[in-house]
């Protein structure tokens, strides 16, 4: 006999106590069988303590962490997969909640992909305090557009929990899910509630001992990833609630064609950080992704898709040109072995590495650091 995977729902709270009784709520209420809920509080200094404690009262099953320091969304991140058992893990921000159907339609896509992939995104409500503003993503809904002719423009709305608006005739659709192929370098998802990741496929990623320093972008740092490597599906049905309060983060208002709903580099966007510790893995982890001589290639590709610039003032400009190149060199011991001496050589020289450091490359096993300020 066998059973549905378990599904670990990963709750992180900060200062978020006014909605943690219903994000909690959305969790236990979910339509699948096998759900388990993990609460880690970032220590946070509102009511969230006595709210926690009343629904762990209230629910034996209810898993905690409480955390000594707020560290961030990424480090309370691992703190809950660590704590966690589910083979499909759900991140999901206190402030945000999921609907009836989140988990059972993302392991429904799981379980039919004929493409194993490391993640599934679902679309979101866009909500301002309990008004719904926007039934769909931007990021998802450039994606899908492309796919679609212009008749298509439309998706019928269905109210989440009035199953009397709209009309069963108006919302007759067939359920859409759309694969997004590996080596993907552009955000197509929904931001980190919307996303079901493979647990096995986060454990590639979530050893990189720099995320304890990553506060945000988390979910850029995995679906980047996962998805360049593994591939993924967009599931073009909302599944969970994006909550506008005020105080969000990163976004602050509900998305409006041609314009910019966060601050590029303000609070909260340590997406260029992301970036670069995702290089970082790839390259010092360079094993594990190039097992066979296909993955090698593969690997080379993933670099070139996902190569950024480092936000380093202070490191020459070869280096502020391409995280992979500094990488290359600071790490040559490791990835000559393996993709071979003239290849990886011929690399930096494709990234841009000075001929004197390529030369030299060859002929001590690792460059000092302080090569890399000259």
């Amino acid at each position: 006999m066998v059973e549905l995977p378990l599904v670990s729902v990963i709750i992180i709270n900060y200062n978020y106590g006014r909605f943690l009784r219903q994000t909690t709520g959305s969790v236990i209420g979910q339509t699948y069988p096998h759900v388990e809920c993990i609460i880690v509080d970032n220590a946070s200094t509102d009511e969230s303590g006595d709210v926690i404690a009343a629904l762990e009262a209230e629910h034996d099953s209810i898993k905690v962490v409480r955390r000594a320091s707020n560290d961030g969304q990424t480090p309370a991140s691992l703190d809950g997969l660590a704590a966690s058992s589910g083979q499909y893990v759900i991140f999901l921000d206190a402030d945000d909640s999921l609907l009836p159907h989140c988990v059972e339609t993302h392991i429904f896509v799981h379980l039919s992909s004929r493409v194993h992939v490391g993640f599934t995104s679902g679309d979101m409500l866009q909500v301002c305090g309990d008004q719904v503003v926007l039934s769909t993503g931007e990021a998802m809904n450039n994606f899908i557009r492309k796919r679609l002719s212009r008749r298509h423009l439309l998706r019928p709305f269905r109210h989440p929990t009035d199953p009397a608006w709209p009309s069963q005739q108006l919302t007759e659709m067939a359920e859409k899910s759309y694969f997004v192929r590996p080596l993907s370098n552009k955000w197509v998802w929904s931001p980190t509630s919307g996303l079901c990741y493979r647990r096995d496929a986060l454990l590639l990623f979530s050893d990189n001992e720099a995320l304890m320093h990553l506060r945000t972008g988390t979910d850029l740092y995995f679906a980047h990833g996962i998805g360049a490597l593994c591939g993924s599906v967009l599931i073009d049905v909302p599944l969970f609630v994006y909550r506008f309060h005020g105080s969000n983060i990163y976004s602050q208002r509900a998305q409006l064609n041609r314009t910019i709903c966060y601050t590029p580099g303000g609070q909260g966007d340590s997406n260029d950080r992301a970036r670069m510790l995702l290089i970082d893995q790839f390259i010092t982890r360079i094993e594990r992704f190039t097992q066979t001589l296909g993955l090698r290639a593969n690997f080379v590709a993933l670099l070139y898709r996902l190569d950024y610039k480092d936000i380093d003032a202070g490191l020459p400009r070869w280096a502020r040109r391409s995280r992979v190149a500094s990488n290359l060199v600071a790490h040559f011991d490791r990835v000559a072995p393996i993709l071979g001496h003239a290849r990886t050589k011929f690399l930096m020289l494709c990234f841009g590495v000075p001929v004197r450091l390529i030369w030299a490359a060859g002929r001590r096993a690792a460059l000092p650091e302080a090569k890399l300020k000259n």
